[in-house]
């Protein structure tokens, strides 16, 4: 026990059962306390200094974004957070460097943030997260790669290293990051891997990356089979979408003004396996007549019902006994369609709000912002509130005035009557909710932290653009 710790001791017993002169005990205590404050005495050598942090390649976020960060850090809300990292990431900066420390302890206490932090960390903060064990899951991610090297080195990193060192090489050298992944395919024996490169590709997917898919179709896993399915369902005119396209030609008619399948087509027997290739496996609903149609239509682009069964396609499509699977293939399709909000009404007047839910989550955030624009006004606020919590924000002009329009006709809910609906204050377009403050303090009066929000906002905006006003 050290001296320092032995006077302490003492100190809490009582110099009369420590057996200690009292008088002694409190200059014990007065020169240990000053000894405490002092300075040690640098050792004279073997001392390792710390390699210095990598230089960046990305201009840091003005200093004024650190502060702003402090204030959400405050709040512990993680869509601010979410949408601090966002911001800064689309301006093509990173965290300032004061920001870094606090940006690896929230990190760190909030894991579903941790994709968002890593992109913004740069170099220097990853050099600072191999300084504390706890901040471990943010070192090592390769700084916007040039090209990508060795794949076994970026696959031995945690999880959100590896996605976010993946997204980088993608887009910074995408026929790069396709060359090593299929080189290095035949070597990856776990399918957690290969289902991570596969999905990796879906940042700007091309024809190019269609060979690589195509050989992913024949893989044991049935993980990595899927994704590979659906990423050539995303891609126009891949030779999936063809042969998805050549079935359902064949497969289909129309008799007695009414969408059925033919008995001669390819629904009216089982299978082949090269049907069964570009289906979906086990777990899903793509089996059965109902479950290959559904597959088929999840291929190819909505307008292809529109050459097979002419204009009056919704109309048919509605009144099938297969309609529910052809539409909920629509609906997977719309990423593709030329005009996706066409079809919507068709689609949500079959599918259950909860498959429609589940449609628009899969859709890109900027078609998924369109799909809900035309669906907001037929939703009630607990299926709303579902649908805006999976759209991520800043969200479209257009988007935050149906939203705003709807919320503000419904009623409030019973634990939170006259405050802003929080979605909408933290997601919506920052240039409609300014213009609109005056309607939205007067429908909802009890808004003192929302506005602060969407003050704290508007200062992150101009912290980050050079306009002056974000309307």
């Amino acid at each position: 026990m050290s001296a320092w710790l032995e006077t302490v001791q003492r100190l809490l017993v009582g110099a009369t059962r420590s057996t200690v002169d009292s008088q002694e005990l409190l200059a014990d205590c007065a020169a240990f306390g000053l000894a405490r404050h002092g300075a040690a005495r640098p050792r004279s050598g073997g001392i390792e200094l710390l390699a210095p942090a990598p230089v960046e390649t990305r201009p840091a976020a003005p200093d004024r974004t650190a502060a702003l960060l402090s204030q959400i850090l405050a709040w512990e809300d993680a869509h601010l957070l979410t949408e601090w990292c966002l911001a800064v990431a689309r301006a093509g900066r990173i965290a300032p460097p004061r920001a870094l420390p606090d940006l690896l302890a929230a990190g760190t206490a909030r894991t579903g943030c941790r994709p968002e932090i890593v992109e913004v960390l740069g170099g220097r903060g990853r050099w600072l997260a191999g300084m504390r064990p706890s901040w471990s899951w943010a070192a090592g991610t390769p700084e916007t790669p040039d090209r990508l090297e060795d794949l076994n080195d970026l696959l031995d990193l945690p999880l959100p290293q590896r996605k976010a060192g993946l997204r980088w090489a993608r887009l910074s050298d995408p026929a790069g990051v396709r060359q090593l992944i299929a080189q290095g395919w035949s070597g990856l024996w776990r399918a957690g891997d290969r289902r991570l490169l596969i999905t990796a590709l879906a940042d700007g997917l091309s024809a190019a990356d269609e060979p690589l898919l195509e050989s992913a179709l024949d893989d044991r896993a049935g993980a990595v089979h899927n994704e590979a399915v659906r990423l050539l369902r995303l891609l126009p005119g891949s030779a999936l979408s063809q042969r998805s396209a050549t079935r359902l030609r064949a497969g289909l008619q129309v008799s007695r003004d009414e969408l059925t399948v033919r008995e001669d087509g390819p629904y009216g027997a089982e299978p082949d396996p090269a049907e069964v290739r570009d289906l979906l496996r086990e777990g899903t609903l793509e089996s059965g007549v109902s479950g290959r149609l559904l597959g088929a239509a999840s291929g190819v682009p909505p307008e292809l019902f529109t050459e097979l069964l002419g204009p009056g396609a919704e109309r048919l499509l509605r009144g099938s006994p297969w309609a529910p699977m052809l539409l909920k293939g629509i609906a997977a399709a719309l990423p593709r369609s030329t005009d996706p909000l066409r079809w919507l009404p068709a689609v949500a007047k079959v599918l259950s709000q909860a498959d429609l839910l589940d449609i628009l989550s899969e859709l890109p955030t900027d078609l998924a912002a369109r799909a809900l624009t035309g669906l907001v006004g037929r939703w009630n606020y607990d299926v709303l509130d579902h649908a805006c919590s999976a759209l991520p924000g800043p969200w479209p002009a257009e988007t935050t005035r149906a939203v705003l329009a709807r919320y503000a006709e419904m009623s409030d809910r019973r634990w939170r009557p006259g405050y802003p609906p929080e979605l909408l204050m933290r997601r919506g377009d920052l240039g409609v909710l300014t213009q609109q403050w005056p309607l939205i303090s007067q429908r909802w009066p009890e808004h003192g932290a929302e506005h602060s929000v969407l003050e704290l906002r508007t200062e992150l905006f101009r912290a980050l653009d050079d306009r002056k006003d974000p309307a």
